[in-house]
């Protein structure tokens, strides 16, 4: 793969054939009376080379999609799932190239040891392993042009979402994730996030890779390497509930430790961002995506969180909503009748987790039954999207996109530490 199209008129055609691709196999299909099972796993073929193509942001969102949308037919996810593994590559000859151009030097002159076949491969950059200073490297480096591609995809993206939401007021969105795209394609910001996320960490059973400050730079980041399971490999080598359990704790707390201490979330619920360590340890990966969560709607949160477990009245639980921007100041009347339409059945769902001081994901259906809500409340409510704050639209995408991989750990997690965070961040 030497060549990545960058501007908006390649990406665009490539979206476009495989758009009339989809639609000649959805015909074939019907004339052919083919399975329903057959034509999705070829429209799941075409997808997954459109993305192969594409690489960059619209994988990336292609990715959160698979993460967060667990409603989505098994054929499609399965097929769209295996971006996070098979992306093609590029060449030995460009990988030293970039290197050259960001480090200064070719990579045979600055590591001991640098294998020029790519560890992993994903939506913006691939993995290469490394070793400097007897210290063996993970050595991501960014594939050419996905930089410039930003405004073409969200363009589409926009598109997109503007239909999803019927013509509601989306721009914040639209912004937010441009922002967040922004920063997930500057390494040096990466870099920054994964000393704040070590530093803060208190937690032996974690483990943060320390950057490589004199190996990194926007396109390239060097880490210390962490040798373990991937997510898949985990659940294929059959754990044990206690196993299963303690590790979606583990990620269960540390999402609120750091939320509640350093006011920052790991945004990225991609279960490739975990690692199953040998000693029973989680490694924690790719800092690209995160959160700064401001001071003043973390109160808000923590105490609308408390009120909804405490089971407060409806008109209060409508008011906190208003506080925090996401009902439009009224009468008692229309804001409880908007939350009661709009929000309740969300925080019924949402908050069914914390009713609970354990709560078992095995067979809940959990992820699915939320983003049934999300879709029915949208069809009650054009504009349902139209307040939604920033800060929780990175908070709940996080959180489902988790409770979606609890459900496939078949995990019960212990919600008691969580609420004790809770009541003390409320004195």
């Amino acid at each position: 793969m030497d060549k990545i199209p960058t501007t908006k008129l390649q990406r665009t055609k490539i979206v476009a054939k495989a758009t009339l691709k989809i639609g000649i196999k959805k015909s074939k299909g019907f004339i052919a009376r083919n399975s329903k099972e057959q034509t999705q796993e070829e429209i799941g073929e075409v997808i997954l080379q459109a993305l192969n193509e594409l690489k960059g942001v619209s994988v990336k969102i292609a990715q959160t999609l698979v993460l967060g949308m667990p409603f989505l037919d098994a054929s499609y996810l399965e097929k769209i799932s295996k971006t996070f593994d098979s992306i093609t590559p590029i060449n030995r000859a460009l990988i030293r190239k970039i290197i050259k151009q960001e480090l200064g030097s070719y990579p045979e002159e600055i590591f001991k040891e640098f294998d020029l076949k790519a560890y992993a491969s994903a939506s913006l950059g691939q993995v290469h392993r490394a070793k400097y200073k007897g210290e063996e490297l993970a050595i991501k480096v960014q594939y050419p042009g996905i930089s410039t591609s930003i405004d073409s995809d969200m363009t589409l993206i926009k598109f997109a979402l503007k239909r999803f939401s019927k013509g509601a007021d989306i721009e914040h969105i639209v912004e937010e994730l441009h922002d967040r795209l922004n920063e997930e394609l500057d390494y040096m910001c990466e870099a920054n996030n994964a000393k704040k996320f070590l530093e803060a960490n208190r937690n032996s059973d974690i483990v943060i890779p320390k950057v490589i400050e004199e190996l990194t730079t926007k396109k390239v980041l060097a880490t210390e390497f962490l040798e373990g399971l991937s997510f898949k490999e985990f659940l294929a080598s059959n754990p044990s509930q206690a196993k299963r359990d303690r590790y979606a704790q583990l990620i269960f707390d540390n999402f609120f430790d750091t939320l509640y201490k350093i006011k920052t979330i790991h945004a990225d619920p991609n279960p490739g961002n975990f690692l199953f360590l040998k000693d029973g340890k989680l490694g924690i990966i790719d800092f690209g995506c995160t959160k700064e969560v401001d001071e003043e709607f973390l109160k808000s949160f923590n105490k609308l969180h408390l009120s909804l477990i405490d089971g407060i009245d409806d008109l209060e639980i409508a008011k906190q909503y208003m506080q925090l921007g996401m009902i439009d100041p009224a009468s008692d009347e229309e804001m409880l009748k908007f939350y009661k339409e709009i929000i309740n059945p969300l925080d019924t769902i949402y908050i069914e987790i914390f009713k609970q001081d354990r709560y078992n994901f095995r067979d809940s259906n959990y992820a699915k039954r939320g983003f049934d809500a999300i879709f029915t409340v949208q069809k009650r409510e054009a504009t349902s999207v139209q307040n939604y704050n920033r800060d929780y639209i990175f908070i709940d995408r996080t959180l489902l996109g988790y409770y979606a991989m609890f459900e496939r750990m078949g995990a019960t997690i212990d919600t008691t530490y969580v609420k004790e965070l809770m009541g003390r961040h409320d004195k």
